[in-house]
């Protein structure tokens, strides 16, 4: 009860709220207070954003209340199926908690982003490359496809015909532009180093084999740190908290049942 009362102490000053300040609203004498209309809104920024934001939030911690009330009173609480649910709530709540608390004691540094940063660009590369392909399951059914393109079939309808890649398959076999660093190595290379406007493979990967072929090149700019660093930031910032849960696994005695 004292950590609760810390912990609301330190958000009514996080906003300059008055420590006495009257509460958002009341309901049956249950007050409603200002900090929790002011988490509510600092975790939903585009709703703070709109119209009267705090009226909503105000009025749908009305409606809560007023259900809490009504199933208090009504021994709601003391179900099996609610208390299974105010367990698991709890449990979400503290994991949160134990990953914010964490990531707020391990910042990611200005250093770390800009060597996320330096390595996003050089996997870039220098082009990127307009490309199709026709995926299929076997190399048999890869060569049999390169000898119909070279017989003068056309690469669209083949595409259409076998690749197994139905997303691109619909497009006659169109990836639009790429650069290498979003592909797996094979296909990476085969685009690097592919004539434009000449099929190539088979080529074998993870996902079967490929018929590829580049249409077109040209210079690829890299958007700038300022532009990504907000994103950069949060993928780091998820990675810590994966490794945190990683370790904390690690250290635990874990016995699931089968």
């Amino acid at each position: 009860m004292k950590l609760r009362a810390v912990v609301l102490a330190g958000m009514v000053g996080a906003f300059s709220l008055p420590v006495f300040a009257a509460p958002a609203a009341t309901v049956n004498g249950h007050a409603i207070d200002n900090s929790q209309v002011q988490e509510i809104m600092s975790m939903s920024p585009d709703l703070a954003k709109e119209p009267n934001a705090r009226e909503q939030v105000i009025q749908n911690l009305v409606n809560m209340e007023v259900l809490s009330q009504y199933a208090d009173q009504h021994g709601l609480a003391q179900s099996a199926a609610v208390q299974e649910r105010l367990g698991l709530a709890k449990r979400q709540i503290l994991a949160d908690a134990a990953v914010e608390s964490y990531v707020k004691a391990h910042p990611v540094s200005q250093a770390d982003v800009q060597n996320a940063y330096d390595k996003f660009v050089a996997a870039m590369g220098k082009k990127e490359y307009e490309v199709r392909h026709i995926l299929v399951k076997t190399k048999a059914e890869a060569d049999k496809i390169m000898a119909d393109l070279k017989s003068g079939q056309k690469f669209a309808k083949l595409a259409e015909k076998y690749s197994i890649d139905k997303g691109s398959a619909a497009h006659g076999g169109e990836l639009g532009w790429i650069v290498p660093g979003m592909v797996v190595p094979p296909f990476a290379q085969a685009v690097e180093t592919a004539p434009i406007d000449k099929p190539v493979g088979p080529v074998q990967t993870q996902f079967g084999y490929h018929i590829i072929e580049v249409q077109a090149t040209r210079p690829v700019t890299p958007p700038s740190l300022s532009s990504m660093q907000d994103r950069i930031k949060a993928q780091l910032q998820q990675q810590e908290a994966a490794k945190f849960v990683s370790d904390l696994r690690s250290k635990a005695t874990i016995n699931i049942t089968k």
